[in-house]
Order: C-alpha cells, then sequence, then structure tokens
C-alpha cells in the first residue's frame, strides 16, 4: 500500500517537471537550428578558456524565449530577454573566469505557448577586454557591426567627455554608420522638455499649473470635472490616451497623424477613464495638448517656442521638436525593428 502512493507520487513528479535537453556545442560560425515545444529547456554548452568574451545571437521564430548563463560550476549569471516577443532577435554575451564548460540554456518565456522554432550561433569569441575602452565596446558588442541598427555613446565625467563612439548603423540601406553626433527619434523623452516649456510660461506668470486647460483649449470636453495642467503633466487627467484610441478606430500607427488629428479626437471622447487626480496612468494626451497650451499662450509653435527659449540658449543646436512628418533632418538615423526575417523599417511619420 505504501509502495503504491510512492510510486504514483513519483510519476507525478516526473509529468510535472520541464523536459530537458542538451543540443550540443556551440561554435563560432555554426548557427544551430531547432523547434522548441512548451515545458521543454534547450541547453548548449560552449568551451571559452579563462578571461574570454563571448557574443551569441538567437533569432526567435514564433516563440518568446528567455535565455539563461551558467558558469563551468553550474552557478546562474546571468538571463536574457528583450521586448521583442515571439519573433526577433535576443543577443546573449558571456565572460569566463576559469577553464571550462559554459552554459547556454533556452526556454519558453510562457510554458503554454504553442511550439516555436529558432536559431542560435556563437558569433564572436575573443579575449576578454583590459582596457576602459575596450570594455565599453563589450557593452555594445550587439549593435558594433554593419548589419544592425545601433547607438551613440558618451561617457562623461565631471561634466566632460571622455569617451564617445557610435555603434552600428544609422540606415542601413545606404551603409551609413552611426557617428557621435547622429540625430535620433527620442519619443517620449521629450515629454521633459513640454514640461519645461509649461513651467517657463509659468514663471513668466503667464499661466498656472493648476489652471483648468479648458481656458486654452475650450475643445477639450467638458466632463463635468476640472482637469489641470498639472494634471495633464503627471499623467493623472484621466484622459484616454491617443494611441490607443486611434488604434481603435483602425488607425495604423505609421499612419500620418498630425496634432489636428489628434486634438479632433480629444474633442470628441465623451467620458474620462477616472476623475482627475484620483489615479495615475500614462497618458500621451495630456502631453499634446501641454504642447498646444505652449503655442497658444506665446503665440508661437510649440516647436519654434522650445527652439529659441530652450535648445538656443543651452547650444542644444542638432534638436528640435519633429512637427513636420515630411521636413529633412541631416544626419538623422532611420528607425528600425525586428522580426523572424531580421530588421525591417519602423516608419515614423507623426506630426505633432
Amino acid at each position: 500500500m505504501v509502495k503504491s502512493k510512492v510510486t504514483l507520487f513519483i510519476i507525478f513528479l516526473s509529468v510535472s517537471l520541464n523536459a530537458q535537453f542538451l543540443k550540443g556545442e556551440l561554435s563560432e560560425g555554426t548557427p544551430i537550428s531547432a523547434e522548441i515545444l512548451a515545458k521543454e529547456t534547450h541547453q548548449y554548452k560552449v568551451v571559452m578558456a579563462r578571461d574570454q568574451f563571448a557574443f551569441f545571437k538567437l533569432m526567435q521564430q514564433g516563440i518568446d524565449l528567455k535565455i539563461t548563463t551558467y558558469d563551468v560550476n553550474g552557478n546562474k549569471i546571468k538571463d536574457f530577454d528583450s521586448p521583442n516577443g515571439k519573433n526577433g532577435y535576443e543577443y546573449i554575451t558571456l565572460t569566463s573566469t576559469i577553464d571550462g564548460e559554459y552554459v547556454v540554456e533556452v526556454y519558453p518565456l510562457d510554458e503554454n505557448q504553442p511550439m516555436g522554432k529558432y536559431q542560435i550561433s556563437l558569433e564572436k569569441i575573443k579575449p576578454r577586454a583590459v582596457t576602459l575602452n575596450g570594455q565599453v565596446d563589450e557593452l555594445f558588442t550587439v549593435w558594433d557591426n554593419k548589419e544592425t541598427p545601433g547607438a551613440a555613446v558618451a561617457v562623461v565625467q565631471n561634466g566632460a567627455i571622455v569617451y564617445k563612439k557610435g555603434y552600428g548603423m544609422s540606415n542601413l540601406e545606404y551603409d551609413i554608420p552611426i557617428v557621435p553626433s547622429t540625430i535620433f527619434h527620442i519619443a517620449s523623452v521629450s515629454k521633459q522638455f513640454t514640461a519645461f516649456s509649461i513651467l517657463l510660461l509659468e514663471s513668466e506668470g503667464k499661466l498656472k499649473l493648476d489652471d483648468d486647460i479648458r481656458k486654452y483649449i475650450p475643445e477639450v470636453p467638458d466632463f463635468g470635472k476640472t482637469i489641470t495642467l498639472r494634471h495633464l503633466a503627471s499623467h493623472t487627467s484621466g484622459l484616454r490616451d491617443q494611441w490607443n484610441l486611434l488604434a481603435m478606430a483602425g488607425w495604423r500607427l505609421d499612419d500620418v497623424i498630425t496634432k489636428e488629428h489628434v486634438l479632433k479626437l480629444i474633442s470628441k471622447q465623451q467620458e474620462l477613464n477616472f476623475d482627475p487626480g484620483e489615479e495615475y496612468m500614462y497618458c500621451n494626451t495630456g502631453f499634446t495638448l501641454l504642447a498646444e497650451v505652449v503655442a497658444r499662450v506665446s503665440g508661437v509653435s510649440f516647436a519654434t517656442f522650445t527652439k529659441e527659449r530652450i535648445f538656443k540658449p543651452l547650444k542644444m543646436n542638432n534638436t528640435l521638436f519633429y512637427d513636420d512628418h515630411e521636413k529633412i533632418v541631416k544626419n538623422r538615423a532611420y528607425s528600425y525593428h525586428s522580426d523572424n526575417t531580421g530588421y525591417k523599417k519602423s516608419v515614423l511619420s507623426y506630426a505633432n
């Protein structure tokens, strides 16, 4: 009777555990393709000498994967998981401390997702960097080639730039590399400059943070609750996000989207997500409205205001608000995303 119970318990455990497979050894320049099922774990060994640096690429093809590296004693080193979802690249780096076999482990992020495919390859293995510049280069190994988009990097010490370099390409079609002066689309990093503009106008007595938005933009519907500029700047307005609404209305986010489109959309809203000031919800709509307040109060476009009042005084000579999707910006990096075929262009047609 006791023996029977123990046997059943062991069978139950064997069913619940993930299936683990040693798939082989990774060697430089030899990619390995595999299929992986839910609750499977694939392991690859990598033979490394002491103080070596290795860089791996894994292409996800219909399954969202996570990667973990282990040292020669089986101790976990690091997890790797990009926001690419089920398609696109995962990049893995590994630095050895002693001679031996290291392990790269691959497994589904969601154990309930169906089977998928991937390809993993050891792209580079070399001696570990010993100089500070070399160590920075190792951090950006993923992007340090002519086949990927990338980044411009600056290291600032005591107020001075002590190292700067570009990695990857600003344009993959024309093989134009990124350099330290390359101009990038910085998306929501621009929100701090929008708030800065509002505060400049407040310091001049031209508006107050606790003013009702309808004082400046009466097209905003009267929801029976006061929405202040402070609510907009702190993501507590209750307004619905413009990009979510446009997507629900059938727009593609690579369509040409202008400030006028967004303002018309806002004017048609009938309800709030919550009473202003009661909750926090990240909302791009609020910052489109704040930018329009700056334009109406100052009497010039938001792009002109920020250029004259912020960027020129700070000698930010290569910075602008891009409110015209047809405007040419010299030395600008194009935008890209990846899927299971590699990199593709991400069209940015926003004009707001």
